[in-house]
Order: structure tokens, then sequence, then C-alpha cells
């Protein structure tokens, strides 16, 4: 059967989510918990993100036995292995031919900024950052929204054989004292949520023209090579 498994993370505590030679993933992390209870097949996932990105919503299957019919009792049993770092919000049996990566929609992500005084013990979820211009951010997020050809927006080391993505929405929103940036499109680059609002806040602090950012953004030049921290980044949806 096919178990599929909805669950967060702490990026903070990974050296990413894919499964790393000394094992210190949240793949890897998954695995060991699901050894200890007998299944041990390999485990898909349906995202990956980089060291230092949080989830609040991934998504991975794995292949188990019949014999697990309670699923709220393997998801306790589960959390008690994966805890403190991964929680496991749910399972689903799903049908022999999902494939939980190909079979995804959309892929939806957010950024977030706090504006107030920095604290050493929120640094590893948030990015301290001055105000930011909400409406002036949106404006320049619009830009984003549609199919481009993200080639000077990802970094190298990538397995896509295409750098065409379509951005489905892009926008910022406040909330408390934090500046919010979501994402929504059918799939991300490796590094490209990062290097884009790299370059929004280029723009922003006027480092950078609208101009050169539509060149970016058209393939023509690349502008910007530098990321955002990971730690303001969360995998927040999939959609199948």
């Amino acid at each position: 059967m096919k178990l599929k498994l909805v669950f967060s993370y702490d990026g903070s505590a990974f050296l990413g989510s894919a499964t790393q030679p000394h094992q210190r993933s949240v793949q890897d992390t998954l695995q060991k918990a699901l050894a200890h209870l007998g299944i041990f097949s390999k485990i898909l996932m349906a995202s990956r993100t980089d060291k230092g990105v949080h989830a609040t919503f991934a998504v991975a299957c794995v292949e188990c036995g019949e014999y697990f019919q309670d699923l709220n009792y393997l998801k306790k049993q589960l959390n008690k292995f994966a805890h403190p770092y991964i929680h496991i919000k749910y399972l689903k049996f799903m049908p022999f031919d999902f494939e939980v990566r190909y079979d995804v929609k959309s892929r939806e992500y957010r950024y977030i900024f706090h504006h107030g005084k920095f604290n050493p013990f929120l640094s590893r979820y948030v990015y301290f950052y001055p105000q930011i211009d909400i409406k002036k951010a949106n404006e320049i997020l619009k830009y984003f929204i549609g199919e481009y050809d993200f080639k000077y927006f990802c970094k190298s080391g990538g397995d896509s054989k295409t750098t065409i993505r379509k951005m489905l929405k892009s926008y910022a929103y406040a909330y408390k004292n934090m500046t919010i940036f979501h994402f929504k499109a059918n799939g991300f680059l490796r590094g490209q949520i990062r290097l884009s609002i790299a370059s929004i806040l280029k723009v922003l602090e006027n480092k950078m023209s609208i101009e050169e950012l539509k060149d970016q953004l058209g393939a023509k030049k690349q502008y910007n090579h530098i990321l955002v921290p990971p730690n303001g980044l969360y995998l927040s949806r999939i959609c199948y």
C-alpha cells in the first residue's frame, strides 16, 4: 500500500530535506522513524528544500504493509521518533498509481520578514529586516506572475530539465510586525524564491532598476546573484 505523509519540520535542525551522506536530513530522519516501526521502503519526497528552509506542509510517500490499518496509532508512534524537529500532521492511504512528486499541480512558499528588534530566539525562523513598503513591493511582485524562463533566478546544481516555470500568485502582506511574501507556482527551481526576493529587495533599496529586473525576468541578463537567508522561507502547501 502507498502511504502519504503530510508533515512539518524545523529546517534549522537539518542539512536540507533530501538524503545526505551524514544522514542529517529530513528524509533520513523520517526514514529512521519509519524503520523503528518496520517500514523500510525508500521515502519519496514531493519537494526538496535547502539547508535552513522550513516546512509547514510537506508531503512524502512510502510503501508499507497492509497490516498498518490504524493510521492514528501509526501517526502517534511515528511522532515519538520524529519529534522534536519533525511533526507528522496526518497519514492517508493512496491509490497504487499515485505519484507524490509528478502529480503535484502547484507548490506554495512564504517568506517572513520581521521588522522588530533582533531576537536570537527567533533568528532561525524569520529574517530581521527594516520596514518594507508593501504597496511598492506588491507592484514589483506583480511582474513575477506568468510563465518565464527563470534561468537567472536559480542556483546551479539542480536536476530540472527546463528552467521555465509558471508563477500563479506573487504578493506581500503585513501581519503584526512582519511582512510576508507569498509565492504559488506550478514548480520552483533551486534557490528561485530566495534569488527573487533578494532582487525585489534590491529594487526597493534603489540598487537595481525595474528595467533591470524585467531584463533578468526576460532571461536577457543577470543583475543579482545574491540570495536572501534561508531561515525566513517556508514550504507552506503542496496541491494535487
